[in-house]
């Protein structure tokens, strides 16, 4: 069911704790507007011109990631159901028509908010599959907000559990370890634009994390009460670079909501650019996961 008002109350009250905490840490006033659209940009964006096999590589794991804890949801979340929500297009920087998608859909980031990757419904509520798919973010407005939580869906190349077990023995052999776990990684920009779609759209939003051997995941409100606290993360170049500064936050504050009982495979994958040049990378494929419903539930629906 939709989470009662206190959560956005909550959720401002964060924010403005958020903002004194990382103007002490460097963060100039001017990256830390929260709340309303977006201002006009005071110069023209720039626009890729090109995609990599790096960046190529990246979309596949990431549409591996959203499909895997999609499918997760929609088979183990009694009474709940997940629907695509995220730009779904794989137009990529070269192909014919990328300009103007690109500053389309910066536009609608800075008058809406950040599209969430799914939106979990209400079994008997939910829209029919696709139902977002093409349709423009002020189309489907109305039907977005009757949404239960949103899921903002990331990806990693690590094995999560792997990397604790590892860094937990290099501690007991007397190692120095600087990160005992990954960590959840969000970008100040990042934080503006989610909140800005929170707000108008009163739907509650986590962040899951899938790793290659589990899944993590934390509610945004959580984010915002731990760097409120200004305990328990870090702050990569908060002066060097003001809007791309990355706030990191240990997996563990979070809660592991699947664990791995398959691993995914990989494949190769080829992409001719319109110029000739090969790009190859590499995409996982199936792979099975156990989901914690009752784990999922405790983030979703705090």
């Amino acid at each position: 069911m939709k989470e009662p008002l206190c959560y956005f109350d909550s959720l401002e009250a964060a924010a403005l704790l958020v903002k004194q905490v990382l103007l002490s840490k460097g963060v100039a006033a001017s990256k830390l507007s929260f709340g309303g659209i977006g201002e006009n940009p005071k110069k023209r964006p720039y626009v890729p011109v090109d995609a990599n096999s790096n960046f190529l590589g990246n979309r596949a794991l990431g549409d591996w990631a959203e499909s895997t804890l999609a499918d997760l949801i929609d088979d183990g979340v009694e009474g709940f159901v997940p629907t695509q929500y995220g730009d779904s297009n794989e137009i990529a920087a070269g192909d014919a028509g990328f300009k103007e998608y690109y500053l389309g859909q910066l536009e609608a980031t800075r008058v809406f908010g950040k599209r969430p990757d799914l939106l979990v419904y209400p079994k008997d509520a939910c829209p029919d599959r696709g139902f977002f798919s093409g349709v423009s973010v002020s189309e489907s407005e109305e039907a977005s907000k009757s949404a239960s939580v949103a899921v903002e869906v990331r990806s990693s190349k690590f094995k999560a559990l792997k990397y604790m077990r590892v860094r937990a023995d290099e501690k007991i052999a007397g190692k120095k370890v600087d990160r005992d776990c990954p960590s959840f990684t969000v970008k100040v920009e990042d934080l503006i634009i989610v909140y800005r779609w929170m707000e108008r759209f009163r739907v509650p939003q986590i962040y899951a994390q899938v790793f290659l051997d589990s899944i993590f995941a934390i509610n945004f409100l959580d984010i915002f009460e731990i760097i409120g606290s200004g305990l328990d993360f870090k702050i990569e170049k908060p002066k060097q670079s003001q809007e791309k500064a990355t706030i990191m936050i240990p997996i563990t504050r979070g809660r592991q909501i699947a664990t791995c009982i398959d691993p995914p495979g990989f494949r190769t994958e080829i992409r001719e650019t319109r110029l000739g040049r090969i790009d190859a990378f590499v995409a996982p494929t199936g792979g099975k996961f156990e989901l914690d419903a009752s784990a999922f539930a405790s983030v979703a629906f705090r």
